[in-house]
């Protein structure tokens, strides 16, 4: 009897194993080619209806605490994901930013879906320099808003691509880099192209991020991410901005 429920379950999970590694997925964003709100250079000196700006963006947001306004602009960029349940929370520990789920609600119906995006609000980590509350108030939105790139990357995908995504993603760093790079174009795309370039100039040039810059430097941040130099060089380029 044992013998049989250790085959059945056995023989279950190759099956979804093999129904994960046959989905398609590509790594890459691309630009829906939409018409969007195009952004003012600076937001940081401008004035904001915080009431107007959650019925835009929906009453199914987080907002992390002391955040707000840069979390609102950065979702107000974001129609499609107006019905999406999206929580922005700030937590002790992780990486500086980091888009997810809400694992149970895979389960059930994409309409139903919860993302989280986690901010490392910790003290005395070794990324201090980079976390929200280190950034120019420009570079907080353009940072949130490439996040919700890849939660509006995420909620294309079925929950056996979201498997598949997440397993090339942890393993092939030309995946990993390809989607790391085009999310950087997502802001761009949403009328929000001067946020994401100054977030990317600040760290690679500001004096507080310097010295973090060159403990990774092209082995990483630049591998994985867009440069202000690229990020410039796409702006310019794109229909939006001419």
């Amino acid at each position: 009897m044992i013998r049989k429920i250790l085959i059945g379950l056995l023989t279950t999970i190759a099956l979804l194993l093999l129904a994960i590694l046959i989905q398609p997925v590509d790594p890459m964003q691309y630009d829906p080619e939409e018409d969007v709100h195009i952004f003012p250079d600076s937001l940081s000196l401008l004035s904001y209806d915080l009431d107007s700006l959650k019925k835009v963006v929906g009453v199914n947001k987080g907002l992390p605490m002391g955040f707000e306004t840069a979390a609102l602009l950065a979702y107000s960029a974001y129609p499609q994901l107006k019905d999406v349940a999206i929580d922005m929370r700030l937590i002790p520990s992780g990486a500086p930013m980091e888009s997810n789920f809400d694992l149970k609600t895979l389960l059930g119906k994409k309409k139903n879906r919860k993302y989280i995006i986690y901010l490392n609000n910790a003290d005395n980590t070794p990324f201090d320099e980079i976390l929200l509350r280190s950034l120019p108030f420009d570079s907080q939105v353009g940072i949130l808003a490439h996040e919700l790139g890849h939660t509006a990357y995420y909620h294309k995908l079925t929950t056996l691509q979201i498997a598949k995504w997440g397993i090339l993603y942890l393993i092939d760093e030309d995946f990993r880099a390809k989607h790391e790079r085009s999310t950087d174009l997502m802001p761009v795309y949403h009328g929000l192209g001067s946020q994401i370039y100054q977030y990317a100039w600040y760290v690679r040039n500001d004096p507080s991020c310097i010295d973090l810059y060159k403990s990774f430097g092209a082995s990483f941040i630049d591998k994985f991410y867009l440069t202000d130099t690229e990020l410039a060089e796409a702006i310019k380029n794109h229909r939006l901005y001419q």
